[in-house]
């Protein structure tokens, strides 16, 4: 991932299929996640540049996060990130691939500022149905993206995608 945009890889999680597939060698997937494991040193070494500004970023994040959870629960929110991670042709699925693992906190999922962003502006969560729209792109208010995602609970329990809205 990019400082300015998402990256156009395929998530992990997709890159595992693809290979449990056969779609792709060990070598490729193994040269691709270093690509994955090099956008995220890029941005810790970013961090580290700027501490004040990573700071506040963390501290804007943190302050959206708590905002949701006075709504809904936290696994809650997991589920429907998580889901959205897992929406084909979804730019921020790079930063969503692994929103239901517990021991991330929730506020790196989000970025108000830091560009790519990716902002929560509207949250409905209900037992059976879920309804998220989200901005991501660029810092600019008027230069992001705004998508609305409507998920309904399969057979298996899980939320999966249907209607997407721009």
């Amino acid at each position: 991932m990019g400082a300015a945009e998402f990256s156009s890889l395929p998530t992990p999680p997709e890159l595992f299929r693809q290979f449990e597939s056969g779609q792709l060698s060990r070598e490729e997937l193994q040269a691709t996640m270093a690509l994955h494991a090099r956008a995220l040193i890029e941005e810790m070494e970013d961090e580290r540049r700027n501490p004040k500004r990573s700071y506040l970023e963390r501290l804007r994040n943190a302050a959206a996060v708590r905002r949701w959870t006075r709504k809904f629960s936290r696994r809650e929110i997991r589920e429907v990130l998580n889901a959205l991670g897992e929406v084909s042709n979804f730019p921020p699925a790079v930063l969503l691939w692994n929103a239901s693992h517990g021991d991330v906190p929730l506020h790196c999922f989000v970025r108000m500022r830091r560009e790519p962003v990716f902002r929560i502006r509207e949250l409905v969560i209900e037992p059976m149905n879920a309804v998220i729209t989200v901005e991501y792109g660029k810092g600019a208010r008027k230069e992001t993206t705004r998508e609305t995602f409507c998920f309904r609970r399969d057979k298996n329990w899980r939320f999966s995608l249907l209607e997407r809205r721009s």
